[in-house]
């Protein structure tokens, strides 16, 4: 709009030297030709055509001299994009002034010409300066919004991070609960038990004998009580994704592992214990029988079921028999039997490599 504004500015200007004119149609000309030069100028992106419409607008002026009073409008890209073509448009002003048939106003009106070309050099360099200005403008607030955005990302990383050590600090500190309550508490009621049988055999008469036997019976219930609190402690404090990470460590040294990960804490420990020991029956195959270099782990939680899937990219395998133990031995038939225990579905494919796959529908 600043360039549309400037040479609309520079062409009225420049009218005022039509009236010196000795041939109105020409000057009707000129005037069309200046405004549809700068008009195309307007519309031209790339530097090589405003060059290229400079040169072809200096070889107009050497046919129709009155196009060079409208020399302020021609040479305004010149100056704002600093191309040196428009030295062209002198050589025809030059050769018209010397044959004279280029006709200027006369003193003082004749100033009026230079003021307007340094007015033309005057708006090109403002708006060549508010050009700069406003992309840089622009570039500072997108990175500044970039930064902002990063910033923000990086505070949710770090608080995510901290919710995910607050998490495992709780895990480990069920687990040393279960493993005191387990070695201290459990191991002081099993001796009690044995110590309450122990006199009771020895001492078989009542009223004593009921009461010992109330007293073991009391204890066994304790014992059953602390033995089942120890294993959900012990069951809650199991973490799948640090399970999972930990299992596939042997695989990195041999191979880049992605593990792809998307569940949550809240997974039932049976479908826990099903996922660890197939990614760990998994591990044992792939170091055993894959010549694979690439594997890949994929853990998702659904509304209705739970899916994993581990894959590389080994050479691929005879086509699929209803015996699991074509593919290497039992530990493929545990996987599918522990899946099918809890109503899953199990799935292998050696399309691409080798990928076994199963789904384990939410209680």
């Amino acid at each position: 709009m600043n360039q549309a504004a400037d040479k609309g500015i520079l062409l009225l200007l420049c009218i005022f030297f039509l009236f010196f004119a000795a041939n109105p149609a020409r000057t009707v000309t000129a005037f069309l030709l200046a405004a549809s030069a700068a008009a195309l100028s307007i519309c031209l992106d790339k530097r090589s055509g405003k060059r290229n419409l400079t040169a072809v607008s200096a070889l107009f002026c050497f046919f129709l001299p009155e196009l060079l009073y409208f020399l302020p409008v021609l040479l305004y890209d010149c100056f704002r994009k600093r191309f040196y073509e428009g030295a062209l448009l002198l050589l025809p002003f030059l050769y018209h002034m010397v044959s004279g048939s280029l006709l200027l106003p006369a003193f003082p009106w004749v100033l009026l010409y230079p003021a307007v070309l340094l007015l033309s050099w005057y708006l090109s360099v403002r708006t060549d300066k508010l050009a700069f200005l406003k992309q840089e403008y622009i570039r500072l607030r997108d990175s500044s919004m970039e930064r902002n955005l990063a910033l923000k990302q990086k505070n949710k990383d770090l608080m995510e991070k901290q919710d995910y050590e607050i998490y495992l600090a709780t895990l480990k500190e069920r687990n040393r609960i279960a493993r005191e309550i387990h070695d201290h508490v459990g191991h002081m009621l099993s001796r009690c038990i044995l110590q309450i049988g122990a006199l009771s055999t020895v001492h078989r008469e009542d009223p004593l004998h009921g009461e010992l036997k109330q007293v073991n019976e009391t204890l066994n219930s304790a014992m059953t009580n602390i033995r089942e609190s120890v294993h959900d402690l012990y069951d809650d404090s199991i973490d799948l994704k640090q399970a999972v990470t930990e299992a596939v460590c042997p695989l990195r040294d041999r191979y880049a592992v992605t593990i792809d990960f998307d569940m949550s804490s809240a997974v039932p420990s049976n479908i826990k214990y099903c996922i660890i020991s197939t990614v760990k029956e998994a591990v044992s195959n792939i170091l055993k029988h894959s010549n694979a270099d690439r594997v890949l782990l994929i853990f998702r939680e659904h509304p209705g079921f739970y899916q994993f899937a581990v894959e590389d990219n080994g050479a691929r395998l005879p086509s699929p028999s209803a015996d699991l133990r074509d593919y290497g031995g039992i530990g493929l038939c545990n996987m599918r039997d522990r899946v099918e225990a809890l109503n899953g579905v199990f799935q292998i494919s050696t399309e691409r490599g080798f990928r076994i796959s199963f789904s384990i529908p939410r209680n």
